[in-house]
C-alpha cells in the first residue's frame, strides 16, 4: 500500500472515531474547568456548551431501581471529573464545590 493512501486511511478512520467518542473519553479537563466557572455565576462562557453537557450527560447517571440514585450519581461525575489532573491538589476544593453545587442535578 502507497505511504499516502495509508495516511488517508488512518487520517478517516481517526476522524470517525472522534465522531462517536463516548462522554467518558471526552476532555475532562475542558468539563472541569467549565464547571468551576458555573459554580462562580459563569454561565455563558464561549465553548463550554459541550463540556457543560458532557458533565449533566445521562451516562453518568447511576440507577437503582427507584430510577435515579442522585448520591451515587453525584460520586460517578466526582470520580470521572477527578480523571482531570487539575482537579487534584490545589484545586480539589474546587472539586468539592461543583459536585456540592451540581452533583445531584439533572441539568445546570
Amino acid at each position: 500500500m502507497k505511504p499516502h493512501i495509508l495516511f488517508a486511511t488512518l487520517a478517516l478512520g481517526a476522524i470517525a472515531s472522534l465522531a462517536t467518542t463516548p462522554v467518558h473519553a471526552q476532555d475532562v479537563c475542558a468539563s472541569f474547568l467549565c464547571m468551576a466557572g458555573k459554580t462562580q455565576g459563569k454561565s455563558n462562557v464561549p465553548g463550554c456548551t459541550t463540556p457543560v453537557q458532557a458533565f449533566f450527560s445521562p451516562s453518568l447517571y447511576i440507577y437503582d431501581e427507584e430510577g435515579v440514585d442522585w448520591p451515587a450519581t453525584a460520586m460517578n461525575r466526582e470520580q470521572w471529573l477527578s480523571q482531570c489532573p487539575g482537579s487534584q491538589g490545589k484545586n480539589s476544593g474546587t472539586l468539592a464545590i461543583i459536585i456540592a453545587e451540581y452533583g445531584t442535578r439533572a441539568s445546570g
